[in-house]
């Protein structure tokens, strides 16, 4: 038995070396076979999640000067709706006197109401905003840097904030006028030095390193100073009024780094920014004092570019925002004494929706 079962082993052996010998005489490229069909991946790899886009948008009426009418409106994008109640009925008040100024950042928007001299912090999606008393401060103009407020104040400082507890960290003293505009870029806070009571113009922009925060350097721009913000990582725009006389208005870039000054070829009064341009208009006067905006677009290197459309306001031109999302303009005017009006243009110039808004329309935030 044990005989049989060893010449069996043999045997299988032999059949196994065989068929190994077989495998290396096969040829190496043999014949390709055709594929059947490719069967779906049964849990494919999810394409990646679009970029959100705005659904709302918060507009600042800055109301009229001593009407405590300031207020702010809710726009549905998706709908083409506002809301100019929205702040009052979440709040069961008026936002105040003279708003000026109105930031996202994080989770909350953040606004200036100059003659109340106060800050409102609000929550963007219920409308609930908490307002902090900032004594006689009468505060102006915010930026916005590592979880900190930088204010520009009619005491004639500029204050750091605290995003946490909404309690003023430090305080950063200027010189004899009023500061209206700041930007941040490089570090650097860059404050438009404007008027005093007299009244006489400053033509000084105030450069503030954010660690130090004190004994502010001073850039000869242009007279009577008026908004800063920021064109890209290391420049800000700046603009000018003039002494509404003899000294005309003018626009600049400034290089956060080396703090040279390219002087622009056109003012503008109101501006933002959009993928590296100033987007603004300069309002004009003729010798009746009629008012109109001429509308431009101006490039890092200062030079002016055709707008790419004429809008047609019913009144004065009062402030323009950008969608980032999509380019479409928010273009807001005002008679100055009954609600304004605000226009969206496609970036071609197709209107796509006017609307009725509270006193004196002057900025877009979107959400």
């Amino acid at each position: 038995m044990k005989h049989i079962t060893r010449i069996l082993c043999i045997g299988l052996l032999a059949i196994g070396m065989a068929a190994c010998e077989k495998e290396k005489d096969e040829p190496t490229n043999p014949e390709p076979v055709t594929p059947g069909p490719v069967e779906p991946d049964p849990d494919p790899e999810p394409d990646p999640d679009p970029e959100p886009t705005a659904t709302f948008a918060l507009l600042l009426n800055e109301g009229g000067m001593s009407g405590n009418n300031a207020s702010i409106s809710r726009i549905d994008i998706e709908n083409g709706t506002i809301d100019n109640n929205w702040f009052s009925t979440a709040n069961g008040r008026s936002l105040g006197n003279n708003a000026n100024d109105m930031v996202a950042y994080g989770s909350k928007v953040y606004i200036t109401v100059t003659e109340s001299n106060s800050l409102e912090v609000l929550d963007p999606n219920t409308g609930n905003s908490k307002r902090v008393d900032m004594g006689s401060r009468r505060p102006r103009c915010i930026a916005t840097h590592e979880g900190k407020l930088y204010i520009t104040c009619y005491d004639k400082t500029v204050v750091r904030m605290d995003t946490v507890n909404h309690a003023v960290e430090a305080t950063c003293t200027l010189g004899d006028y009023y500061p209206e505009g700041i930007a941040i870029a490089q570090g650097k806070a860059f404050v438009a030095s404007s008027y005093d009571d007299n009244p006489s113009y400053d033509n000084k922009l105030y450069v503030i390193d954010l660690t130090a925060f004190s004994n502010p350097t001073t850039i000869t721009v242009g007279t009577n100073l008026s908004r800063v913000v920021t064109l890209d990582d290391n420049h800000v725009a700046i603009t000018w009024i003039g002494n509404y006389d003899d000294v005309a208005a003018g626009t600049a870039i400034i290089n956060a780094t080396s703090h040279a000054v390219t002087m622009a070829t056109a003012p503008v009064s109101k501006l933002t920014t959009y993928n590296g341009k100033i987007y603004g208009y300069a309002t004009e006067y003729d010798a009746s004092w009629n008012e109109t905006a001429v509308f431009r677009i101006i490039a890092a290197d200062g030079s002016v570019q055709p707008f790419p459309f004429t809008p047609s306001l019913d009144d004065n031109a009062y402030g323009i925002s950008i969608n980032p999302d999509n380019g479409n303009m928010y273009i807001m005017s005002s008679n100055y004494t009954t609600n304004g009006d605000l226009y969206i243009y496609s970036p071609t110039g197709s209107l796509l929706n006017k609307l009725e808004t509270g006193l004196n329309p002057s900025k877009v935030v979107f959400f």
